[in-house]
């Protein structure tokens, strides 16, 4: 009897033992603040340590967050080249897990190590508030979180209220999934008819449009084609109506320079309204025509630039 009961004692002293090792120390079940899920099926060897699988589905997430989410027909690598080749892919992007762009290629490449990958072959990615942008290759740089690419890029943006869109393209885009900005670099060149019918171009170096909004902007080098007007100047600024969707005037600044036919002028900065088809000029504003010269405090140009209405003018004629 005392026997038995010893060796019960004994039983509910390992059983106790075992729940304090457990509780005491866990056995974590991912080690990491970032994981990968991978559901695979048709997951066969196909010679030596290649391997390929089908219908492939990965998600990549950090700090409770889903950073993307990859779908592709099937995917083959090596157990020790750390990298997958991918066919016929989909890739989601999150910020702050809610989706910002979503991408997709004939194929592309992933390493498991750095979670950097690559897509490669009629490449398109499409924005949460519509901009669809066409490019050859577009590499994921997971440390920063950023979307590049190297090649030709084309981007059609979202259509107004007019059912219009803005056609760009560019020599090379980057878009981050952090400040949600998509970048347009090098010969940007745009075009769009605006409200009223009247088309406009505008060249520069650089671009920027937000995957949030409808903010955009031109920088560097600077020229907008309106009709027979043209600005120049550092910078170009759209502001959207968000009543009605459509752009209620472009903002060019930073020293600005308008020239037409037959006449030029300069000032600080200038407010294209396309309604109005009018140019407002702010900032020590002048203008010079046949040699004749108007300042003021704010110089309009209206119907186009056919008319001009000066504040405080103050003027300097040639002699005859």
């Amino acid at each position: 009897m005392s026997s038995r009961f010893s060796r019960w004692i004994f039983g509910i002293l390992v059983v106790l033992l075992f729940l304090e090792i457990l509780v005491g120390f866990p056995i974590p079940l991912e080690s990491e603040n970032r994981e990968s899920k991978v559901p695979m099926k048709d997951f066969t060897k196909v010679s030596g340590g290649e391997q390929k699988m089908g219908g492939v589905h990965l998600v990549e997430s950090s700090q409770g967050n889903r950073d993307w989410e990859l779908f592709s027909e099937s995917a083959e690598g090596n157990e020790g080249a750390g990298f997958w080749q991918l066919k016929n892919v989909r890739v989601l992007f999150y910020s702050e897990d809610k989706l910002d762009f979503t991408v997709t290629g004939d194929s592309g490449r992933i390493d498991t190590k750095t979670k950097d990958m690559t897509i490669l072959g009629n490449v398109k990615m499409l924005s949460s508030n519509g901009y669809r942008f066409e490019t050859k290759t577009l590499d994921y740089f997971s440390v920063d979180r950023t979307l590049k690419s190297p090649s030709k890029v084309k981007m059609l943006g979202p259509p107004d209220s007019d059912g219009d869109a803005m056609i760009l393209t560019g020599d090379r885009m980057e878009s981050s999934l952090i400040d949600n900005l998509m970048k347009i670099f090098n010969n940007v060149q745009a075009q769009k008819n605006l409200k009223g019918g009247k088309a406009f171009q505008i060249r520069s170096e650089a671009a920027e449009f937000s995957s949030k909004s409808k903010s955009a902007r031109f920088y560097n080098q600077v020229s907008v084609q309106v009709d027979s007007m043209t600005m120049q100047g550092p910078e170009a600024q759209f502001q959207y109506d968000s009543k009605v969707d459509f752009i209620s005037s472009i903002f060019v600044k930073g020293g600005v320079k308008l020239m037409d036919n037959d006449k030029y002028a300069t000032s600080e900065s200038v407010k294209f309204d396309p309604i109005l088809n009018q140019f407002l000029l702010l900032g020590r504003p002048r203008v010079v025509q046949n040699n004749d010269e108007i300042t003021g405090d704010k110089i309009l140009f209206m119907d186009g630039g056919k008319k001009v209405k000066v504040e405080n003018i103050r003027a300097r004629l040639e002699k005859e």
